[in-house]
């Protein structure tokens, strides 16, 4: 649906930061700037007796009943809708109007859909140096966290910020993303939403501080996104451009911001999308996150959207860590979106002396600190150094800059947490939290930091990896995997997951699951001579089922061919594969075999004769060699 340019104002601005230079020194200070709004986002309830009314139905009876007039302008993920006020009011206004919306017994909640910023105070100072990475009191000690490991491409990162450049330092590192952002003029690339993340600028002039930029500020395009995946994960070793933390790691770049910063509608179905989760309108995502980095925020508690979305992200089990910026303000993280959101690393700035940073915020939230940059000419290592472009609007070459600003030290810690997964892929969302406090470095006794400011302390890049490994060091060499029939859908399903096993056996699904008395042994800790399992949802209209696929070649083969398939797990298991369809010594043969109908179903055994059986009720076998085995699992 086209949207008039000028139907949407900012709605939600940060205090910008006005840098000045003074005896050398660059001080920067915040302005409070007005904020207006003209959206809403609403969540019906699915109990309701108006349940089965077309969303934009329910909001046109939402309108009558409250006598607010509103339209409805699209779904987004996890149910919620983007609703338009009839006008532009203040947010105070608009904070009212959704307080008197969510008591409607139809509505399960309604909140103003905000603007967000990139968090950057940036500096053009030049400076060589990355101690942040040294094995400093004030570093993160990665150039030690190294020796373990430099990370694995089987791993995921998602940046949420203002698209991608296609910079020479992360050639061969990006995935396909995508540019969730909805407005037009908001976009500036000349269309909506679509499967190019590539950051066009978010320049804004002068003389576009007016209508829906009325309260926004002039600037140069920041190219905001493309430094904070290199700090994650730049190419390294080559001799050339910055080092990144993670050095295999593949970057997924969502945009949702664009000029003035990007709204809450865009962000919340971001973080869906890069978690895997369906959202309306947009493609399946086939390499999902997982970890998440937001290097953005704004003033406000946390939405509802946020909350709904971080919990349905997580639980959809693939996403391990969801990092955000804390803020540049100097105040309380309480107050700063979606920082302050339950399960989101709110993550402070400190200097590489331990303290922190002049602009960060802080508070009891923050849930760990890393290096942010701070500009001092008298520390010649103090800024981030992080790969840019020279455009000041538009596109131009290739660059990096000296930046600050908590947007540089939350990805320190997602680079981090994609290193601990190279060496420790099955660790949960609670491992991952609790490795990295409990590791991190404590502040030092001349730090104006404590553990009620600045959160647990400052981030060990090399003390979390090695934690991370020394918990797959204890782990089971292998698991039981245990299969399921369901005789209402006539398939099958494995898992060795302890949750989805209880939650089976619970009888806690719309149709009936129950234990067919067969299964086998699998690794679940990668080594030299074992091959990732990956294991794909496969959507309703092509089956509602699993798929396990052996090694990368057949993943990457069936995610090609597939795009609609959802990739919950790149490595779900470890398996040997055959040799000309026979199995090294200590391991047994899984053959697998095809449903063939148009509700796709796979079952995998070790029972050759089971295999027979069901080839005979017109299943068809798959695999190598003349038995047709398609992996090969411990004995």
């Amino acid at each position: 649906m086209a949207v008039d340019r000028w139907t949407f104002r900012p709605l939600s601005l940060p205090l910008a930061a006005a840098c000045v230079v003074v005896a050398g020194l660059a001080a920067c200070i915040s302005v409070a700037q007005a904020e207006d709004v003209s959206r809403l986002i609403v969540k019906f309830r699915a109990s309701s007796v108006k349940a089965a009314l077309a969303p934009a139905a329910r909001v046109e009876r939402l309108a009558d009943t409250s006598g607010y007039a509103l339209r409805h302008v699209r779904p987004m993920a996890e149910d919620a809708q983007v609703v338009e006020l009839g006008h532009v009011v203040p947010a105070e206004t608009a904070a009212r109007i959704a307080a008197a919306l969510a008591r409607d017994p139809d509505v399960e909640f309604a909140e103003p859909d905000r603007r967000r910023h990139p968090l950057l105070a940036a500096n053009d100072e030049f400076r060589r140096a990355q101690g942040y990475l040294d094995d400093t009191p004030g570093g993160i000690s990665a150039v030690l966290a190294w020796d373990i490991t430099t990370g694995s491409p089987s791993t995921v990162v998602a940046v949420l910020d203002t698209g991608i450049r296609p910079h020479a330092d992360l050639a061969g590192r990006l995935l396909p993303g995508y540019d969730m952002i909805a407005v037009l003029e908001v976009a500036n690339d000349g269309d909506g939403r679509d499967p190019d993340p590539s950051d066009p600028g978010d320049w804004l002039l002068q003389s576009e501080i007016t209508g829906n930029f009325s309260d926004c500020t002039a600037g140069n395009s920041s190219w905001h996104g493309t430094s904070v995946a290199g700090v994650i994960g730049s190419d390294s070793n080559n001799g050339v451009w910055t080092t990144g933390i993670d050095w295999a790691a593949k970057i997924l770049p969502v945009r949702v911001l664009g000029k003035c910063g990007g709204y809450d509608s865009d962000i919340v179905d971001g973080i869906a999308w890069a978690a895997g989760l369906a959202v309306p309108g947009v493609p399946p995502n086939p390499t999902p996150a997982h970890v998440i980095n937001m290097s953005l925020g704004g003033d406000s508690s946390c939405a509802a959207s946020y909350q709904n979305v971080v919990a349905a992200a997580y639980a959809h089990g693939v996403t391990r860590a969801i990092v955000a910026a804390a803020g540049n303000e100097t105040e309380d993280v309480a107050g700063h979106s979606p920082a302050n959101c339950p399960g989101i690393y709110a993550i402070a700035s400190t200097t590489t002396q331990g303290m922190l940073a002049r602009y960060s915020n802080f508070g009891s939230l923050i849930m760990l600190s890393a290096p942010g940059g701070q500009f001092k000419l008298s520390l010649g290592n103090e800024g981030i150094i992080a790969i840019s472009n020279a455009g000041l609007t538009v596109p131009g070459t290739d660059s990096f800059r000296n930046l600050g600003g908590t947007s540089f030290a939350a990805p320190m810690v997602s680079g981090t947490v994609a290193l601990m997964l190279a060496v420790a892929p099955t660790l949960t969302s609670d491992q991952v939290r609790s490795i990295l406090t409990t590791t991190a470095k404590p502040f030092p006794a001349t730090s104006d930091c404590t553990t009620a400011r600045c959160g647990a302390g400052i981030l060990d890049a090399n003390a979390a990896v090695r934690a991370a490994a020394g918990i797959v060091s204890t782990a089971p060499e292998s698991v039981a995997v245990v299969e399921f029939y369901n005789a209402v859908l006539d398939h099958y399903f494995i898992t060795w997951a302890a949750a989805e096993i209880a939650n089976l056996d619970a009888g806690n699904t719309p149709t009936r699951w129950t234990r067919t008395g067969y299964g086998f042994r699998a690794g679940i800790v990668a080594q030299p001579s074992t091959s990732p399992v990956c294991r794909f949802y496969i959507p309703p209209e092509k089956g509602d089922s699993h798929f396990f696929g052996r090694g990368t070649t057949e993943c990457n083969a069936t995610a090609a061919k597939n795009p609609t398939f959802v990739l919950e797990d790149p490595a779900f298991m470890q398996m040997m594969l055959p040799t000309a369809g026979t199995c090294p010594s200590g391991t047994v043969p899984i053959y697998r075999v095809f449903s063939n109908r148009p509700d796709a179903n796979h079952r995998y055994m070790t029972d050759r004769t089971v295999r027979d059986q069901m080839v005979a009720k017109g299943w068809v076998a798959e695999g190598d060699g003349p038995d047709l085995v398609v992996m090969c699992a411990p004995s």
